[in-house]
């Protein structure tokens, strides 16, 4: 077994110095962009970071420009660190920039290759996208009003009973909806056993998907290697994690089906696409592979909606305690369009240009992907002269991109009020969403609707009835919040602590009566 373990050892190495001998002969005839200097055959695997990529790479673009490349073991990763290069490479040229790279850690050892957001530019991805689009564009968000409103109001309960727990009923508000949504099922507590188990799967995820954290993904004949051998430490944790990436997928659609057979089902995403396709006859020689589809989706609305708008709710509480004259105005309009006897709703949101700037200063200044998810290059690309090589991995620095001082006047600063003028929102500094903050071309998050839509509604409830401020100790001390973010795919806030209280004595009866007249 040995023997066979060195062998596959022998053959990536030489894989990888025949690749790096063709790269260097290649390299010969085109300008390539600049970058760290590397050893011979190994590259910059020195030089990546293990952590917090986005500032790194945001501090090598002040040396070698906004466009610069390193490579490991005869892989080549193109990062964009400004808007224009962004917007040309990922944006104005998608056709060329809509793959994937192969992610040999997440979807080949972990079991995520059901996940689209990671599947080759392909037939099989656009019949994801496809299903994906129908149910959850525009025109049918309001079908899930009800249930948005129905958890914010138990948000809202929740954080009147035990506001020190806020972090916890942020993440129970959105499952809920986005559980509901595709599968029709109610959250019954914040320690539900989908809420655990989509938190468990994510965690692994996170650090997986961008390059650096597992020599395979750069000699993918590391798979190969028995779990057992020395250093195959990656291959033990892969199959733990890949156990919880076919249970997040399976079992919520398994019991779905369950509940079609037993007649107990409720509208959803599965449910309706299900029922669609029991009654094509055109699909009958495919219901099984349609099928497949329903179920990846799903997964897909399961996982990336339960984590990227936590990070987006919590980033505001976070705002807020910093910023109380920001909230004061935010409430003061809300207080404008609703009044005092009834809560925000979603036909009010036009009518709140201050609520919609502070979100959507909420999503710059607290990046929820500081790395937008790797594109594949297919073919050859020009860059103000530099070749973006076929084959080659491309990363977009959201990050550097919506903390650029050239583009957004003191970056650093949360000031929802970049984006208004004469109480308008106008964008002279660009708007995030479109620029990075939902991804590039025709990889663009598909569920941003709908997250947008929850966030609104929770936030806009919040500063209707809750007071957020900066906690106090025991003695009385102020207790600093501080602006402290998590690494990873999705970043969230660190733990942190504030202080949510009722605005008023009818603030407490508007959240009971909303509680009551929505739960019947």
């Amino acid at each position: 077994m040995f023997s066979s373990s060195a062998s596959l050892y022998a053959l990536a190495i030489l894989v990888v110095l025949v690749t790096y001998a063709w790269k260097r002969r290649q390299s010969r005839n085109v300008l390539l962009p600049p970058g760290p200097p590397g050893y011979p055959i190994i590259g910059n695997v020195y030089d990546i970071p293990q952590g917090y990529a986005w500032l790194t790479y945001n501090e090598w673009a002040k040396t070698y420009g906004d466009v610069f490349r390193f490579e490991v073991f005869g892989k080549t990763t193109i990062v964009l660190n400004s808007l224009k290069a962004a917007m040309e490479v990922l944006d104005k040229k998608s056709s060329t920039s809509s793959d994937r790279p192969r992610l040999v850690m997440a979807d080949e050892l972990m079991g995520w290759d059901w996940d689209f957001a990671h599947m080759a530019y392909s037939d099989r991805w656009r019949r994801h996208r496809r299903i994906f689009h129908q149910y959850f564009q525009p025109r049918n968000l309001s079908s899930y009003y009800p249930i948005q409103k129905k958890v914010t109001s138990n948000l809202l309960s929740q954080l009147g009973r035990s506001p020190e727990n806020f972090a916890a009923h942020v993440r129970q508000y959105v499952g809920s909806v986005v559980l509901s949504a595709a599968y029709g099922y109610e959250v019954q507590a914040e320690n539900d056993f989908y809420i655990k188990l989509v938190h468990k799967a994510m965690q692994p995820l996170l650090s997986s998907v961008h390059a650096g954290h597992y020599l395979v993904d750069f000699l993918p004949l590391l798979k190969h290697v028995p779990s057992w051998f020395p250093g195959a430490g990656f291959k033990r944790k892969a199959k733990e994690w890949a156990a919880n990436s076919h249970a997040l997928r399976d079992i919520p659609f398994n019991n779905v089906k369950q509940s079609i057979v037993d007649g107990t089902s409720k509208q959803s995403f599965v449910y309706d696409n299900l029922d669609k396709i029991a009654n094509d006859t055109t699909l009958a020689n495919r219901q099984e592979e349609e099928a497949e589809i329903i179920r990846n989706s799903a997964g897909m609305v399961y996982l990336a909606g339960s984590d990227t708008t936590v990070s987006v709710v919590q980033s505001w509480i976070l705002a807020m305690a910093h910023h109380p004259e920001i909230q004061k105005k935010a409430q003061a309009e809300v207080d404008r369009v609703v009044g005092d006897s009834r809560l925000p709703d979603f036909e009010d949101r036009p009518a709140m240009p201050y609520v919609e700037a502070m979100i959507l200063e909420i999503m710059r200044w607290g990046v929820v992907t500081p790395l937008a998810l790797p594109h594949r290059m297919v073919h050859d690309d020009v860059y103000e002269g530099y070749t973006i090589p076929a084959g080659a991995t491309v990363t977009a620095n959201v990050w550097a991109i919506l903390h650029d001082e050239e583009i957004y006047t003191d970056p650093f600063k949360f000031n929802p009020e970049r984006f208004l003028e004469n109480g308008k929102l106008v964008f002279n500094q660009p708007d995030p969403t479109s620029i990075g903050a939902f991804g590039f071309g025709r990889r663009i998050c598909p569920g941003r609707y709908l997250a947008s839509n929850s966030g609104w509604i929770a936030i806009s409830s919040i500063l209707a009835t809750y007071d957020i401020s900066k906690a106090k100790d025991e003695h009385g001390n102020t207790i600093e919040p501080l602006i402290e973010y998590a690494d990873g795919l999705v970043s969230h806030p660190k733990p942190f602590k504030v202080s949510i209280t009722p605005r008023s004595e009818n603030s407490k009866k508007l959240v009971e009566a909303a509680r009551q007249e929505l739960s019947n």
